[in-house]
């Protein structure tokens, strides 16, 4: 065998199982993984994840830890997931989550036990995608 067809044939191969693992992962079984049943509760990362799927909501990241401290005492966060765009505060009564809206001002509004804050400065979001993403979190919660 050549030089030539060596390579061509280990990049075939390589090729080959990059495309295999790729299927792999579409398999009935590890979509039912991935979805949550329909009576699952509703955190702040599920409502990241129904959020993203009207707009993209880039780099979602868990800082729970820089709001469910003692510091808080019965305010604190039972889950933070923060994007560039918005970040979806979780807290544990609908009391704590409205103090948490009203500290944030214009900023933030409240849903249930939830409340989006927005990034206006950081990350400049359309009026009306706002607004499409308020009216999604309404159906969910409200």
């Amino acid at each position: 065998m050549t030089h030539r067809t060596r390579i061509m044939t280990i990049t075939a191969a390589a090729i080959a199982s990059l495309l295999l693992a790729g299927c792999g992962g579409d398999s009935e079984d590890s979509k039912a993984a991935e979805t949550p049943p329909a009576d699952a509760p509703l955190t702040a990362e599920t409502v990241v994840d129904e959020l993203s799927e009207l707009y993209p909501l880039p780099n979602a990241r868990d800082n729970s830890g820089s709001c469910n401290g003692a510091d808080f005492g019965d305010d604190a966060c039972v889950q933070l997931i923060t994007t560039d765009a918005v970040s979806v505060y979780q807290l544990e009564t609908v009391e704590s989550a409205t103090k948490w809206a009203d500290t944030h001002g214009d900023d933030a509004e409240q849903h249930g036990v939830f409340m989006l804050r927005w990034w206006p400065d950081e990350y400049p979001m359309d009026a009306d995608a706002q607004a499409e993403l308020s009216e999604r979190m309404a159906t969910l919660v409200d």
